[in-house]
């Protein structure tokens, strides 16, 4: 079962991303409220997909993919981006820092679920990537 990490400090975006996802197969949630505290679950999890929002407290989603990028045991792993539609250059410096893509709010739910499998179909899972 693979395991996705959404991050955002919206409690609500939480829930219905992972409402989304449960939809759509058989997944485990871990979330977090900011970048920091992703970086700590990334550390301490088996993690197949980040999806980040880019407007957070104390670490946005853009450190957060610069931090992800950095550490040898998650480079590989996919990072789907939560921007809203007036943050291009935020979304473009995300890709450029190598997140996989990204989804516009206000969220799509087919487009969200889309992206999310297409990730966790090409993630190659964190116990092969160590």
């Amino acid at each position: 079962m693979p395991t996705v990490l959404i991050v955002d400090d919206s409690k609500t975006i939480q829930m219905l991303v992972t409402n989304a996802l449960g939809r759509i197969r058989d997944i485990r949630v871990v979330t977090a409220a900011n970048g920091r505290e992703a970086l700590d679950v990334v550390a301490k999890n088996d993690v197949d997909l980040v999806i980040t929002d880019i407007n957070m407290p104390e670490m946005d989603g853009i450190q957060l993919i610069s931090e992800v990028r950095k550490k040898r045991d998650a480079a590989c792993l996919p990072i789907l981006i939560i921007t809203a539609k007036g943050e291009e250059q935020a979304r473009t410096e995300g890709l450029r820092l190598g997140a996989n893509a990204y989804v516009l709010k206000p969220l799509s739910w087919h487009e969200l679920t889309t992206a999310a499998e297409k990730l966790l179909a090409g993630a190659v899972p964190e116990k092969q990537r160590r």
